[in-house]
């Protein structure tokens, strides 16, 4: 073997160290998990009373991050396989070379289990019928702006949009607290900017007004629900 030169090219592969190749999480595996249960719970029976799953997802940077991880990881997971592939083929009289090809299977099977997956979340993502991403935002020109970003965004990965919430909105009031008049205008510029800018006019407007606690608890979500969703 050594001198067909194939002792050295099966030193050269063993080097790649295959099963720790498959063995190696992709970026972003963590967040592909936690995105991966949408599906759990749509196919679990014990889910099945629900009419509504809601995800309250992270900051625009993160959501657009996590909104893009199906794709990213099918096309990594892709080649993670079929590089695999290939040197299985090239290699396969080289019984040296796969000591642990059992390990590695079962390696490469849950990477494809975890790629099929991916491919149930990114089409769940963008049915329209099943789907929709509500935007959330405060009265603020900076949150605003955010806002028009990720509805751009979310209509370039073909996320279903509707309506915008805009939370923390001080109800109207006869005092003449100089504070909260100069905040009132400050959001009333706010609010004016969302009916003008393209990116969010065409959506449905809610407000949810500033409230004097924490909304925290199943009263409360139901208190400021029966606001925002009369």
């Amino acid at each position: 073997m050594d001198g067909m030169g194939l002792g050295i090219l099966a030193d050269q592969l063993g080097e790649l160290k295959l099963g720790e190749l498959l063995d190696t999480p992709p970026p972003g595996l963590d967040e592909a998990i936690a995105i991966s249960k949408v599906i759990q719970f749509l196919e679990a029976p014990e889910y099945s009373m629900f009419s509504r799953i809601v995800f309250d997802t992270a900051p625009t940077g993160h959501t657009l991050r996590l909104l893009s991880l199906p794709d990213f990881l099918d096309a990594s997971i892709g080649k993670i396989l079929k590089l695999r592939s290939k040197i299985a083929s090239a290699t396969s009289a080289i019984k040296s070379v796969f000591g642990q090809e059992v390990q590695q299977q079962d390696a490469a099977n849950k990477l494809e289990q975890l790629r099929e997956r991916m491919v149930k979340v990114r089409e769940l993502f963008r049915d329209t019928e099943s789907t929709e991403f509500i935007i959330v935002t405060i009265p603020t020109v900076m949150a605003i702006s955010e806002s028009a970003r990720l509805h751009s965004s979310l209509q370039k990965e073909s996320v279903p949009v509707r309506r915008l919430i805009v939370n923390q909105v001080l109800p109207p009031s006869s005092s003449d607290c100089k504070f909260c008049a100069i905040k009132r205008k400050d959001q009333a510029r706010a609010l004016d900017m969302i009916k003008s800018d393209p990116e969010l006019m065409g959506l449905n407007i809610m407000q949810a007004p500033l409230v004097d606690m924490e909304i925290r608890g199943v009263p409360a979500l139901k208190f400021l629900g029966d606001i925002v969703w009369k």
